[in-house]
């Protein structure tokens, strides 16, 4: 398991607003469910290194 940091949350929030994308849009992208995205971005907590890995990727593609 993975941890979110703050950091991390922050980073896809700050991300998805710039690029004007809903939840589930974002989610499609980076190949998560909703209920995972939405808990990555209400703060710190754990979760797979497959996830962990897909949101790192995403965070970094075209950005």
């Amino acid at each position: 398991m993975c941890i979110v940091t703050n950091d991390i949350s922050k980073a896809i929030r700050r991300k998805r607003a710039d690029l004007g994308l809903t939840k589930k849009e974002a989610c499609e992208q980076i190949n998560i469910s909703f209920k995972t995205l939405k808990k990555i971005e209400l703060g710190s907590s754990e979760i797979k290194h497959s996830v962990y890995k897909k949101i790192t990727n995403w965070l970094i593609k075209d950005y």
